[in-house]
């Protein structure tokens, strides 16, 4: 088997959504100070709408800036939120209050891509409670249908969008046939988990799995069964998993194991649980286990768990 991973997936992700972040809030404050430039009413406080321009302008390029770190993006629509808040609270007309609180309304589906449901739901209950106070805030009567509605097309909008997003990333991180992670998520999981482990002083280990004579199964049983053989051995794998292990598959019959807190000896002792727990019709599998050295690149990482490995195949030739 062959580990070659490219461990930059994750930075690149991150690269783009940062940037594409950036790009919004530029988009949010050349808008803002249009509406200072260009006031849609003469009641408008333009300073309030230059100074949302500034700040918004100013987020944008802290993204960019610290675009490595994972939380830049989403402490970006935070405080974006809340300008927004600051903006409805300075309309002096219905429509406007109106029309600015869909900066919200758009703010709101943009948490659905920077984070999971927990993310989302705290930045939906962020984009609630800012529309509400806004509004309440702004010398236009407040209208709690107009907050219903705002807020409404703003849950819907939003949860159509994470389940869309959701979907999406189960797709294209996920094997179809086992539910394996594919190579990319599985290659930054193993980063995550080896720079958790190194953070906190706790060992982890990887493991090489790949299935002895997997091409004879398919040959003489066919293809069909020896997907049922890779369903079965890796639903046997993953019952030995804790929540923080993952497992990937590489291609073909090549898997592998990341297993969070162990060590080299716990990592031997996984794989012999998980062969008592292979069913007497399953092929038997060779594997190669490798513990983390600090924050090791997992290209080397995997690649001296893969020697391991081909020296256990060698042994038994």
């Amino acid at each position: 088997m062959s580990a070659r991973p490219t461990s930059g997936g994750a930075g690149a992700r991150l690269l783009l959504g940062a940037t594409h972040s950036a790009a919004a809030l530029a988009l949010c404050a050349v808008l803002c100070l249009m509406s200072a430039v260009w006031p849609p009413s003469r009641v408008a406080l333009v300073g309030v709408w230059y100074g949302a321009a500034a700040v918004l302008a100013l987020l944008a390029g802290g993204v960019l800036l610290v675009r490595h770190r994972p939380w830049a993006s989403l402490v970006a629509l935070v405080v974006a939120v809340l300008v927004g808040g600051v903006l409805v609270a300075s309309c002096r007309t219905e429509v406007g209050v109106v029309t600015t609180s869909l900066g919200l309304v758009v703010a709101g589906q943009a948490a659905a891509l920077l984070g999971g449901y927990r993310t989302v739901r705290r930045a939906l209950a962020l984009v609630l409670v800012t529309l509400a106070a806004g509004m309440l805030a702004s010398p236009v009567p407040f209208h709690p249908l107009s907050w219903l509605v705002l807020a409404a097309t703003t849950v819907a909008m939003s949860s159509l969008v994470t389940y869309l997003v959701t979907r999406l990333r189960v797709i294209a991180t996920t094997d179809d046939l086992t539910g394996a992670l594919g190579r990319t998520a599985f290659e930054e999981e193993v980063g995550r988990v080896v720079r958790d482990a190194a953070r906190h002083g706790r060992p982890a280990s990887v493991v090489c799995l790949d299935v002895d004579d997997f091409k004879r199964v398919n040959d003489t049983r066919g293809h069909q069964a020896g997907d049922t053989v890779l369903v079965s051995l890796v639903a046997g794998w993953r019952a030995g998993l804790d929540r923080h292990d993952a497992i990937g598959r590489l291609g073909g019959d090549e898997f592998v194991v990341v297993l969070a807190g162990r060590d080299a000896a716990a990592a031997e002792d996984w794989v012999r649980d998980a062969g008592e727990r292979r069913r007497a019709d399953d092929p038997t599998w060779s594997h190669g286990t490798a513990q983390a050295h600090g924050d090791e690149p997992v290209r080397d990482l995997l690649a001296r768990a893969d020697a391991a490995m081909y020296a256990r195949k060698r042994q038994r030739a």
